[in-house]
């Protein structure tokens, strides 16, 4: 084999990837970017989680044979061998990558898995295979749109060949856009307004999220968030995707809406108006208004339970004590409420940033629903309002 690649393992698969040692920065850090075909071992606990997702979804949902499975920016093919290879009940898997080499390179690795019979490998634009194949009628349990960047031009695609009740999957690496912090770049990408905010690593989560559901919205679907998350730099979402025209615009009433921050004080809340020039309620400091974003839960708690418990079945991932820490954190973590940032109360207070456990229990003394967020260490979440949250800070 040429020096030029290299054969790892990753969960049940052997695959054949770009050497690292030979697209290394001046750091002496691989970057993925440089290689030939695009493949990112930091990702490894994202693919760890969607095997584990796409088990769960299996396991607790019967759909129509034949079980496909739409991987349209393939790149090595990890994703779709392993999912050919690890989550029983999947009967087809379609990979696809634009670029000639990772085409040729899905060949070989689909060869050396022995997995021919379920890996069907094509060469296309993301978009353009999806409604080709949703045009033919072929629909998915599950769609993984992992480009590298922003996944907000393929959501469209993804939702309307995921089926009834299937999953879609979507990651972002565009997080300086989605946070606000390069904010031009964001509002244009995913429709919403955006300025460089206290709570950039919670903002992009839910502008995500909230993007994907007003675009379902608009063939009639509904997205439900099952598991999603923020790993420093990246963010993973999986939502469930069902018909229903009614459903669909109870979801953008409720669970869309803009977010006021004023980064003065503190103080934020949830709001329908999209109001130009208001001023903070607290404090008479000027606010910004972000979205429309997602405003509900970040995850479906059952579902979560459901991961927990088959990941005792998967001793051989390698991202698996990360991935039981990720859910056991969410499990713990209030994600329907508000994110506040201790570094932006205790500047108001001209105060020390106080430990965030002491904070917690304050909250939960005086009443109120607290709890640490996956997102940020410096973050809380909590329904008090921002009179008590101050004194816990004070």
């Amino acid at each position: 084999m040429s020096e030029d690649y290299v054969v790892i393992e990753e969960g049940k698969a052997r695959i054949k990837v770009p050497n690292p040692a030979k697209y290394l920065r001046p750091d002496n850090v691989y970057e993925p970017a440089w290689a030939p075909v695009f493949y990112n071992p930091a990702q490894t606990m994202n693919r760890d989680a969607s095997v584990l997702v796409l088990t769960a979804l299996l396991n607790t949902q019967n759909f129509e044979k034949p079980v496909r499975v739409a991987d349209p920016f393939s790149g090595t093919g990890v994703r779709a061998v392993r999912y050919a290879i690890e989550v029983p009940g999947v009967d087809e898997v379609y990979a696809n990558d634009l670029d000639p080499n990772a085409f040729k390179l899905i060949q070989e690795n689909v060869r050396m898995n022995n997995v021919q019979d379920k890996v069907r490998v094509f060469r296309g634009d993301a978009n353009a295979i999806l409604y080709m194949l949703k045009s033919l009628g072929y629909t998915f349990v599950f769609v993984d749109i992992d480009p590298y960047g922003t996944p907000a031009p393929y959501v469209d695609a993804g939702i309307w060949s995921t089926r009834n009740h299937g999953v879609l999957a979507a990651t972002a690496t565009d997080t300086a856009p989605l946070s606000g912090s390069k904010y031009l770049a964001g509002s244009r990408r995913y429709d919403v307004r955006l300025l460089p905010n206290d709570v950039g690593a919670e903002v992009g989560l839910r502008v995500l999220l909230g993007f994907m559901a007003r675009r379902g919205a608009t063939r009639d679907r509904v997205v439900e968030p099952l598991l999603s998350f923020y790993s420093g730099h990246y963010y993973r979402v999986f939502v469930r995707v069902s018909k229903g025209a009614t459903k669909a615009s109870e979801v953008l009433s409720n669970q869309v809406s803009y977010l006021l921050i004023c980064d003065r004080c503190g103080f934020r809340t949830y709001t329908n108006k999209m109001i130009e020039g208001e001023v903070c309620s607290f404090c008479g400091g000027p606010v910004k208004l972000l979205g429309p974003l997602w405003r509900g839960e970040l995850v479906n708690t059952s579902f979560l339970k459901i991961l927990k418990d088959l990941l005792s079945g998967f001793s051989y991932l390698q991202s698996r004590d990360k991935l039981a820490k990720l859910l056991e954190f969410l499990l713990n973590e209030e994600t329907g409420l508000l994110a506040y940032n201790l570094i932006t109360l205790a500047r108001f207070l001209k105060t020390n940033v106080p430990p965030v456990k002491k904070v917690l229990e304050c909250l939960r003394e005086a009443g109120y629903r607290a709890s640490r967020t996956h997102v940020a260490p410096q973050y809380i979440r909590t329904n008090s309002d921002l009179e008590t949250l101050l004194k816990c800070v004070s």
